[in-house]
């Protein structure tokens, strides 16, 4: 049986420092901590997670808590988290919400009984539990939804700014009626896009109608193409939808085509995401680019600075977003 001195001996370096990198010790060189992770493959080495735990009171695992796997914007966040968790000797438990609120709560205690460091988390529908049964005793980030007034460190993007530059775009396309498809806004990132939305309208000397306004209890593809057939019915339908996700954009290019309309001819079609298949020739989606994986990263970052005791206040990282503009708008890049 390999022990951690032969995983030593094998890397150049003491049983101390081996012990180091189990743990997870920043004091470590990222070369020698690659060297002897690499060791501890080739030796087939498998510490006793259990007597490190009981020893350091840590299990250096922390839960990932998403809406679902199936959307491609979660997919990548979560690629981020695991891939920079696991070059610090991090294991991540991922759970889907399904956007389920009493869902969203049973895995938060489930994580909690299993002794994690820490939670991340990229999904929330019920934010006022979260304030309750947390607290600031535990290392947490959240991914666009800003709850820093609690201790929680944050990850996101300038979602109003975001969104007003999206819709600004269609305005100067000639477009006045312009459906949102959203979600029941619940959490403040989803409230931040639809001020953008709103914000964008009366800037440009537009009414807001509230019956251009589809509120979906998910930001999945079904929803969106549920909202678009609703937005189709109207007696005056808009001529230009912005949907808050690409998954409910692909939905409601769906729900145009299933109506005998054509995107971009007949109608404007603008998401959020820029996931992998916006780009794709069928469908070449308009949309909002956010940096998913590296969102994940930098989570796993700010995650690390409070488990390791570097930083006790909380800490906000926003990243940048950019307007790619494809067919689905029927416009080229303005000047």
């Amino acid at each position: 049986m390999t022990t951690i001195y032969d995983v030593a001996a094998s890397a150049g370096v003491s049983p101390s420092t081996v012990s180091l990198v189990i743990s997870g010790s920043s004091k470590i060189r990222k070369s020698t901590r690659n060297r002897v992770l690499r060791v501890m493959e080739e030796l087939r080495f498998r510490p006793n997670i259990v007597a490190r735990s009981l020893r350091s009171k840590k299990t250096h695992t922390c839960g990932l808590l998403i809406e679902t796997i199936t959307n491609p914007f979660f997919t990548e966040v979560a690629l981020g988290v695991e891939k920079r968790a696991r070059s610090e000797g991090f294991n991540v438990i991922l759970c889907n919400t399904e956007s389920n609120a009493r869902l969203e709560r049973e895995y938060i205690e489930t994580l909690l009984s299993k002794q994690i460091d820490g939670l991340i988390l990229c999904a929330l529908k019920d934010p006022s539990y979260l304030k309750t049964r947390l607290g600031s005793r535990y290392p947490l980030v959240v991914i666009n939804e800003r709850m820093t007034d609690l201790g929680f460190d944050f990850v996101g993007i300038d979602n109003l700014g975001a969104v007003v530059k999206a819709v600004d775009h269609l305005i100067k396309q000639g477009h006045r009626r312009i459906g949102l498809v959203a979600d029941e806004l619940v959490t403040l990132g989803c409230k931040e896009r639809h001020s953008g939305y709103k914000k964008a309208l009366l800037a440009a000397g537009l009414d807001y109608c509230e019956e251009l306004v589809q509120k979906r209890p998910t930001i999945s593809y079904q929803e969106g193409l549920e909202a678009t057939r609703l937005l189709l019915e109207l007696r005056h339908p808009p001529t230009a939808i912005f949907c808050i996700s690409d998954m409910m954009a692909l939905g409601a290019i769906d729900g145009c085509k299933k109506q005998g309309l054509s995107v971009p001819e007949d109608m404007a079609i603008i998401g959020f995401d820029d996931v992998w298949f916006s780009a794709s020739e069928s469908i070449q989606l308009t949309t909002i680019r956010q940096p998913q994986y590296q969102m994940g990263i930098e989570a796993v970052n700010l995650f690390l600075e409070r488990a390791s005791g570097k930083r006790k206040e909380s800490k906000q990282v926003i990243l940048p977003t950019d307007l790619v503009i494809r067919r689905t708008c029927g416009a080229k890049r303005m000047p």
